[in-house]
């Protein structure tokens, strides 16, 4: 059990590191791209959407990760805690 909750780190640990260094590239390129297009407004905001969405598909990933370990209680938590962040940003909105 133990190597299943080493994997499930592993994908978490790259799910926010692709995130975070995607959303970084984005947003730089859109600053640099300020100076030079018309377009780098939209590139700065998909690094911001990026930044926002990594914590989503992280508790998304978990899930799956719960659900494939078996851990059924664990998967409706994260379930739980995806309900509350989707209700959050449908109330700021």
């Amino acid at each position: 059990m133990r190597r299943e909750s080493a994997a499930t780190d592993r994908i978490l640990a790259l799910t926010l590191k692709i995130g975070a260094y995607s959303a970084f590239a984005c947003i730089v390129s859109g600053l640099v791209l300020q100076y030079a297009a018309h377009f780098s407004d939209r590139v700065t905001e998909a690094g911001m959407v990026i930044l926002l969405a990594t914590p989503v598909l992280r508790i998304v990933i978990a899930g799956i990760q719960f659900l494939r370990e078996h851990e059924v209680k664990y998967a409706f938590i994260s379930l739980g805690v995806l309900g509350i962040v989707v209700l959050a940003y449908l109330l700021g909105v």
